[in-house]
């Protein structure tokens, strides 16, 4: 290898190398905004790459891929390492400063961020390894340049394909059932009423003060569901009432008379419930409440 080229690459991968290290602990002002908590994430949460969208979101995951190519590059033309070498001490690297970013509280350790540098990473590894295989170098760098737009489309549609493989959808609706208020699966009639001029008719069940007008409902170890519900008070009823829903002991919906000023819809969340406490007072109803549990394609 020409001398004077070792020392160019060389110089080069340590003034990229600075600024990759401005960019993950001094740039977008994280000195004055660091977190008060350590954060580590170690589960992934999206693709490394997904198909292009005019977002900031999609630029910068981009950006998290293209920003290690060139140090796949540059060390495979320093030092001719197996990718099986080149790959151990990459990601060594590349955790040792995610660990310093969650550490310092300056960013957060982030196992997606790993994944995605390694792939930038690689895909440059691969680049030199094909485009510098040709003898004339007039040839090379559009060999290697054209080899990172393939494996950057190629990587593109697998990670779009591993994320359809393994993203949960909606399952069927699970309505609530509660005794002694009229439920459909059940055979019992719902009534038909209007909230705000609009009329309502139920689909599953509907849920009232009367009798108790406190109910609680074990779901048995729910993981990854989406709660629905829908509530208001009728117009022919006078405007008094409350509604208030609990998931194992936390309410996460309170609503009085004054407040409920037509037709409600409730969609939330929840990673894990047990239990959930209803509590309807006065003239409020609540009606088609249910679930629905966030599954894979095969489940």
């Amino acid at each position: 290898m020409n001398p004077y080229r070792r020392k160019l690459a060389a110089t080069a991968v340590v003034l990229y190398t600075l600024l990759i290290l401005f960019f993950m602990f001094f740039a977008f002002d994280r000195t004055s905004r660091s977190s008060s908590e350590f954060t580590f994430m170690l589960v992934p949460s999206y693709p490394p790459l997904s198909f292009p969208q005019p977002t900031f979101s999609w630029l910068f995951d981009f950006g998290n891929v293209a920003a290690f190519i060139p140090f796949g590059i540059w060390i495979s033309y320093l030092w001719r390492w197996s990718y099986a070498r080149f790959f151990v001490v990459f990601v060594l690297a590349i955790a040792a400063l995610e660990t310093l970013q969650g550490l310092t509280r300056l960013g957060s350790f982030d196992i997606d961020d790993i994944i995605s540098n390694t792939l930038g990473a690689s895909i440059g590894y691969a680049a030199w390894r094909f485009g510098f295989r040709s003898r004339r170098k007039v040839r090379q760098w559009p060999r290697a340049i054209l080899s990172v737009v393939v494996l950057l489309i190629v990587s593109t549609f697998v990670s779009e394909g591993i994320e359809a493989f393994f993203k949960k959808t909606e399952g069927p609706f699970q309505a609530i059932s509660v005794q002694g208020q009229p439920n459909a699966a059940a055979g019992s009639p719902l009534p038909v009423f209007s909230i705000g001029n609009e009329s309502v008719s139920p689909r599953y069940n509907v849920i009232t003060a009367t009798p108790t007008g406190t109910y609680t409902i074990q779901l048995g170890h729910l993981k990854n569901v989406r709660f629905f519900a829908e509530f208001g008070i009728p117009d022919d009823k006078a405007h008094e009432g409350s509604v208030t829903l609990s998931a194992d002991g936390h309410a996460f919906v309170e609503y009085s008379g004054e407040y409920i000023t037509g037709l409600e819809t409730v969609i939330v969340p929840f990673d894990r419930i047990d239990e959930l406490k209803i509590v309807v007072e006065g003239n409020a109803v609540l009606w088609d409440v249910g679930y629905r549990e966030m599954k894979h394609w095969w489940e």
